[in-house]
């Protein structure tokens, strides 16, 4: 079982005793970073602790607070921690403390290396530097400058986990946004603990997660060797909720699975990281539905016509494509009513507009795709069967149902609404694809004239369903995963 490690950036002991009684039912152990704390009292901790203490004093050059200037006071926190028998101590290997890595070593000494620009060059030839100080526990920590650093980390991470190398624990980290599937996946090769934050905005290193986003959404502690993972990709993916929803989906059908990040910034860099992450399938999202299309081994026909992919199945590792984009449109709009014969206009001209138009013209909608750029309506109209116009003449034109398949609302394009509120008439449908905000200031606009509205979420869900049931053959539940996505938006929108 993996542990979670939460890391205390405390500024005083008192606060760091506070905080520890605080978290003692999410944490397993705590990591005290003395370089944060002013007033250090190592005999108060331990007598306090719930739960082993995992001390170190991280000096600047790898990340840290405590001046590099001042070897002296680090090495006497590092052995005083030592001499008073803190579970585990973490010195640095490059630290030249060699008596106070001697003195804990084999009792529950953590050796560690931090690059903060990238990843060491040759970390098979680090390993064996850390190994021979007798550490109980390697760590090596980098910075993902690509999602090609993270699966370069994993792979490593899974040479060193044979059972020949048991008796001594790995624990490896890439920081950053690109690095958050590391933190989650350890398990895989039998890390002893990942590292969490208290809360978010707490974080004592680029990239962590709060423990209890670990314990529950992602369950870490059930990641195991045999855990089958799972992932959105694309290249902004932090705040999506479809880990909250395909993970609780998974643990309702007892399947041991997990559902992680996959932020990536280009698709080169993922498809080369892709095989060592060791996927079983993965969503896709903004802005590789398309660009992906070209590298699939297979497709189906709706992703075909719509060259369009928000999902791959990866099988004896061959990428099948297929698009659940259309079922998030279809499933919402047929609850309130038949959709054949009804006009419906998209706004948007990329591969979320694409999947909606070609499976709202196959059930018998006449579609109008309306983009800013008219060049991109007509492309998207030309291979769904569809008409396209300008967004100009919208208010112009009679329409029975209004669909947003752009990023405007969002947060990250907060505040705005991709058509003025002039356009919106009395007893039509809105559509939002966009779900966080919930409420989008389209869809206020449409509820204050009267329009009817469906909101991101249930699109989401819709959709998740056929990703769901395709890598799994399970049936999906449904209602949970409506629950998650709506206790995941809750979540977010208290911390704004």
């Amino acid at each position: 079982m993996t542990a979670i490690c939460v890391s205390l950036t405390e500024a005083n002991t008192e606060a760091t005793l506070a905080r520890m009684a605080e978290l003692a039912p999410v944490a397993d152990l705590f990591e005290v970073r003395a370089d944060f704390v002013g007033d250090l009292d190592i005999p108060a901790l331990l007598r306090a602790r719930a739960k082993p203490l995992l001390l170190t004093c991280r000096p600047e050059s790898e990340g840290g607070r405590w001046p590099d200037a001042d070897p002296d006071g680090r090495r006497r926190i590092l052995q005083e921690a030592v001499d008073r028998g803190v579970d585990l101590v973490d010195v640095e290997l490059d630290s030249g403390f060699d008596d106070v890595i001697a003195a804990k070593a084999g009792r529950g000494l953590v050796v560690s290396s931090h690059d903060l620009q990238g990843l060491p060059g040759d970390l098979d030839g680090l390993h064996s530097r850390m190994a021979a100080t007798g550490a109980d526990v390697i760590k090596i920590v980098g910075t993902a400058r690509s999602v090609a650093d993270v699966g370069r980390l994993l792979d490593f991470a899974r040479r060193h986990a044979s059972p020949a190398k048991a008796g001594r624990g790995l624990v490896v980290l890439a920081m950053g946004p690109l690095g958050t599937s590391s933190r989650i996946l350890g398990g895989r090769y039998g890390a002893p603990f990942t590292f969490a934050s208290p809360a978010r905005g707490g974080e004592a290193a680029p990239g962590q997660i709060p423990a209890h986003v670990l314990a529950g959404t992602y369950g870490v502690r059930s990641v195991g060797s045999g855990t089958l993972v799972y992932g959105i990709l694309g290249r902004d993916v932090l705040r999506s909720l479809s880990p909250a929803i395909h993970n609780r989906a998974f643990a309702e059908r007892g399947i041991d699975a997990v559902y992680v990040p996959l932020q990536s910034e280009s698709l080169e860099a993922f498809l080369e990281a892709r095989s060592s992450l060791g996927l079983s399938g993965f969503s896709v999202t903004r802005p590789y539905k398309t660009e992906l299309v070209p590298h699939l081994e297979s497709v189906t026909p709706n992703v075909a016509e719509a060259d369009s992919a928000n999902t791959v199945v990866v099988q004896d590792g061959r990428l099948l494509g297929l698009s659940t984009d259309g079922d998030g449109v279809l499933l919402p709009l047929r609850q309130r009513g038949d959709v054949g014969g009804r006009r419906i206009d998209i706004v948007g001209a990329g591969g979320a507009a694409r999947a909606a138009a070609l499976a709202l013209t196959r059930a018998g909608a006449r579609v109008t795709v309306r983009a800013r750029r008219a060049e991109q309506a007509a492309e998207v109209a030309s291979t769904t069967g569809s008409a396209h116009g300008g967004l100009e003449a919208l208010g112009g034109e009679p329409w029975d149902v209004l669909i947003n398949a752009t990023p405007v609302g969002s947060g990250a394009q907060p505040g705005k609404s991709p058509v003025p509120p002039g356009v919106l008439r009395p007893d039509r449908i809105v559509f939002d694809m966009v779900y966080e905000p919930r409420e989008t200031p389209l869809l206020r606009a449409a509820k204050a004239a009267g329009c009817r509205t469906i909101d991101g979420v249930e699109m989401l869900v819709a959709q998740a369903v056929g990703q769901f049931e395709a890598w799994t053959g399970a049936e999906a539940p449904i209602g949970a995963m409506t629950e998650a996505a709506h206790a995941a938006l809750d979540e977010a929108g208290a911390r704004e």
